[in-house]
């Protein structure tokens, strides 16, 4: 494998005098340091995969420097640097705030209620008008009645969270009565 790169590399060199350094020396150039520069990232990340991280970071500094020369990796150190500063001001901010939870939180724009209304207290009388049901209707009537209704009256079919609240405890006041 390593025969089969070196030929490569040989044969693109041959191949980069004979055509492309006739033609234009300084394209030459800047094509010779941007196909070393990829190499030496390249060449570093699989130095860094098997273990070495001195000679990999070594490989992606010169990698840098022949991609952008000394000014582009200067501009990148620099932009590092205030990087790292920028995680420790962050984190120094983070501990620093109270507890207690975001102070400047704003409310919801839209509070719903997270469930329906309490129906209140009803009576037996009551919850047989609900259902339709006669004074005295077995459970099977009961919850047969109540199925029905809910097809009709639930939130996802139409029907409102409060009406679906008061079959609801309905049926509860009636299966109550069963137990």
């Amino acid at each position: 494998m390593t025969l089969l790169l070196a030929g490569f590399g040989l044969l693109l060199l041959w191949w980069l005098g004979r055509n492309a350094l006739r033609r234009s020396p300084a394209r030459t150039a800047r094509l010779l340091r941007r196909i070393g520069g990829y190499g030496a990232l390249a060449a570093a990340g699989l130095v860094l995969v098997r273990g070495r991280p001195e000679l990999g970071v070594i490989l992606v500094l010169a990698g840098l420097w022949l991609l952008e020369g000394g000014t582009g990796l200067r501009r990148r150190w620099r932009a590092f640097t205030n990087w790292v500063r920028g995680r420790g001001r962050l984190q120094a901010d983070v501990h620093s705030r109270p507890a207690g939870g975001r102070e400047d939180a704003e409310p919801d724009a839209d509070p719903r209620p997270r469930r329906p209304a309490d129906p209140g207290t009803m009576t037996q009388e009551q919850a047989y008008e609900i259902l339709g049901l006669e004074r005295g209707a077995s459970l099977e009537r009961v919850r047969m009645a109540h199925r029905t209704l809910m097809k009709r009256l639930h939130p996802d079919q139409g029907g409102t969270a409060e009406q679906a609240a008061r079959v609801n405890a309905a049926r509860d006041r009636l299966t109550n009565r069963h137990r």
